[in-house]
């Protein structure tokens, strides 16, 4: 006889053979248990998206208030970036630095942010992407880019997500 596949195809030495009752009572129960977790992954999931879309929406209100500090409050400390200028900074200071030359480029501007996907890594890592567009800009240069697409990584930090890594890039013409 093969060896069984599962723990639950083996016979109880105990007990004589499993019967057929009990491999589909042990069967119904792994199917349950895969359901729930399934269930409880999908509320995670939904979870993981709100929490990542109120870091965009706290980005946005922070830029629309020219807020370079809000702005950089959603990195990590030990976070880096390239955004859509190609600049890159390393540490939350030289992002809000990065942040604060781009706000003063397009002054009184709002940004929208609109996440496209999520994927998580782990339970406490995702990949987020999807676009931006900067609009009401007073001040920024006629051919100054003002859409285009991010990718981020988010950790969580006990019961916070952090961006710890961001890239941007412009739109193609």
């Amino acid at each position: 006889m093969d060896a069984p596949l599962l723990e639950a195809d083996a016979p109880d030495e105990s007990a004589g053979d499993v019967s057929m009752g009990d491999k589909i009572v042990k069967a119904l129960a792994i199917t349950c248990l895969v359901t729930l977790t399934g269930t409880v992954s999908s509320a995670q999931e939904a979870t993981v998206e709100q929490a990542i879309d109120a870091v965009a929406q706290k980005y946005s209100e922070a830029w629309k208030a020219g807020d370079a500090a809000g702005c950089a409050s959603i990195y990590s400390d030990d976070a880096d970036v390239i955004d859509f200028m190609g600049n890159s900074a390393k540490g939350k200071a030289a992002i809000q630095e990065s942040i604060a030359q781009t706000l003063g480029n397009f002054a009184g501007s709002s940004i929208q942010i609109v996440r496209s996907g999520i994927h998580p890594v782990s339970a406490d890592v995702v990949v987020s992407d999807g676009t931006w567009e900067i609009t009401g800009a007073a001040q920024a240069a006629e051919d100054a880019p003002t859409k285009g697409f991010y990718t981020i990584v988010l950790a969580k930090q006990g019961d916070a997500w952090e961006v710890v890594s961001g890239r941007t890039k412009v739109a193609p013409e």
